[in-house]
């Protein structure tokens, strides 16, 4: 029974030394209930597999109703008619409409990386866009307070007028860190290359395909290999017992 009481140990030190990671892929695919839904107001909670989100607006008199972001089918873009969204995704996606944000986090607790993620601006009816047309900031908070954010440019229109989605991966310290949240906000920049967020209604952007993988605290993994460790050290004992 030794053998058995070794394997249960190895499995142990294997969860204590690397932690059991989820990968996961944020689509957008699952189906959001929302009062208004597929249009998001202030302050609607909606999910995605094992993540929750927030769509909010960052404004001072925010209230029930203001809309804040929407699910758009890629092929069927009629829900765009007031705006210029991408055209070269198919899938659903998210957009962040009329400067708002978007908060997310995974339900059952557990501290998460950003990996990569596609985006695209979403443009204003009407209105010129420079080369960069806008920026996506991430800002992520950690489990003890701690924040930090990283920024990605917007690429403005193709040849063909038409705005597209990019794929982005985070860098740096950014990308190896675990948080507990991460919004995501939107800045509108003009041709003189002067980007604002929250104060235009036109920090608008698209989401979609959010690589993210999430490592269980330290407290945790360690509670679970003991338990291991546990249970085969019972599987002994009983196994003598009965010899």
């Amino acid at each position: 029974m030794k053998h058995v009481f070794r394997r249960v140990a190895a499995v142990a030190a294997i969860v204590l030394s690397t932690g059991a990671a989820q990968a996961e892929m944020i689509d957008f695919e699952q189906p959001v209930t929302a009062p208004f839904a597929p249009m998001l107001t202030h302050e609607d909670v909606f999910l995605q597999g094992s993540y929750a989100f927030l769509a909010f607006s960052n404004a001072s008199n925010a209230g029930f109703g203001d809309l804040v972001g929407a699910m758009i089918d890629g092929n069927d873009l009629s829900m765009c008619s007031g705006v210029v969204c991408p055209t070269n995704n198919t899938s659903t996606f998210y957009g962040a409409l009329n400067d708002g944000a978007v908060a997310f986090s995974r339900l059952d607790g557990q501290s998460f990386a950003v990996n990569s993620f596609d985006a695209s601006f979403i443009g204003g009816m009407g209105s010129a866009l420079p080369p960069v047309a806008g920026l996506l900031r991430l800002q992520g908070f950690t489990s003890t307070g701690a924040t930090m954010s990283q920024t990605f440019q917007l690429a403005g229109p193709n040849t063909g007028g038409e705005l597209g989605f990019g794929s982005y991966q985070t860098s740096g310290t950014f990308a190896s860190t675990n948080f507990a949240q991460v919004y995501a906000f939107g800045f509108a920049c003009n041709a003189g290359g002067t980007c604002n967020a929250f104060s235009t209604d036109r920090g608008q952007f698209a989401l979609d395909n959010i690589s993210v993988t999430a490592v269980p605290e330290l407290e945790t993994t360690a509670m679970f290999a003991l338990g291991l460790i546990a249970m085969g050290a019972a599987v002994r004992r009983r196994r003598q017992q009965s010899v």
